[in-house]
């Protein structure tokens, strides 16, 4: 794998609206929790991010970063768009490659490779596990408690529901429409993240055990 060092910047470059992850390989890079924190807290400011302006948003070590950075770079997740000399050290600064990253639908097939199954269980185990510290540093911080108008500030569930093929695909189109209209490109005062899971699956059926 080439260094970050080796990729020309692309200065111009802006992130695509969708990216499809169509490939096992592209998918494994995605496939660990903090390259998924990193492509998170990239998207939320559009600007360009240096490896220590992203250690000190994610609270880690900035050595801790590197490795991590370069996996992404190489799997054409994010992008060099800035080189320059800071304190006699050169740095590197980074865009997301998109705004938003989707599994193409070939990932899901019933007849993919038992080694394109594990890669898709190392991401889903990445994405589910991000969530899930997300959602308790919330609470262990104290900002999941009703803010100053009562409202209650995050909202946890899970449930089954009974749907058409047409109808599981219309609350689908519906949910991803409403995710856009609440993702303001440009925040107003005031504004801060939220965290955001949508998993819309069918469940097998299966029968009943026992006598």
């Amino acid at each position: 794998m080439a260094p970050a060092d080796d990729f020309e910047p692309e200065p111009d470059f802006r992130p695509e609206p969708v990216k499809r992850i169509a490939d096992p390989e592209t998918l494994r890079a995605l496939g660990d929790p903090t390259r998924v924190r990193i492509l998170e807290t990239m998207v939320q400011r559009q600007a360009a991010w240096s490896v220590k302006e992203l250690a000190g948003a994610l609270g880690v070590p900035q050595t801790r970063l590197y490795h991590h950075v370069d996996q992404l770079l190489a799997h054409d997740l994010i992008r060099a768009v800035e080189r320059r000399v800071v304190s006699g050290i050169i740095e590197t600064r980074y865009r997301p490659a998109a705004l938003t990253f989707q599994l193409d639908r070939r990932m899901f097939a019933a007849e993919a490779d038992e080694a394109t199954r594990a890669v898709l269980h190392d991401t889903l185990v990445a994405v589910f596990d991000t969530a899930r510290d997300e959602v308790e540093q919330a609470i262990r911080a104290g900002a999941a408690v009703a803010g100053p108008g009562g409202d209650d500030r995050m909202l946890v569930t899970r449930g089954l529901v009974q749907l058409t093929p047409e109808r599981a695909a219309e609350l689908r189109r519906r949910l991803l429409e409403l995710e856009a209209e609440f993702d303001d490109a440009d925040p107003a005062d005031g504004a801060q993240p939220w965290g955001i899971v949508l998993a819309v699956y069918p469940v097998t059926a299966t029968e009943p055990t026992g006598a």
